[in-house]
């Protein structure tokens, strides 16, 4: 069996693990575009939103929302903190991939 995925949020002023143990094989080619889409000319707001909208879609469970989850995640790691989760549901592992993608 495999590792479920964890997010700790910030809820009402506690710090709340939630698990997802099953996630769809589908949501890994939803993974796989938000990954893709982080090397490109777009907004980063538009891919943080992305990002939140996916993992509010990854973890049933209802208290998992996109404003819990903005309102939830630290702002300093935010962005390897979600990264890291969507790597997670795609199997990718996000060191290898940044460095791939860090030009020399």
């Amino acid at each position: 069996m495999s590792t479920p995925l964890k997010m700790e949020l910030l809820v009402n002023g506690k710090k709340q693990t939630f698990t997802e143990s099953f996630i769809p094989a589908g949501r890994i080619l939803d993974a796989l575009d938000l990954i893709e889409t982080d090397n490109s000319e777009r907004k980063l707001r538009d891919i943080f939103e992305e990002r939140v909208a996916f993992l509010a879609k990854v973890f049933t469970d209802p208290l998992v929302t996109t404003d819990a989850i903005w309102n939830g995640l630290n702002a300093i790691d935010f962005d390897d903190r979600t990264f890291t989760i969507i790597c997670k549901v795609a199997g990718v592992n996000p060191k290898k991939l940044q460095m791939a993608t860090t030009p020399e």
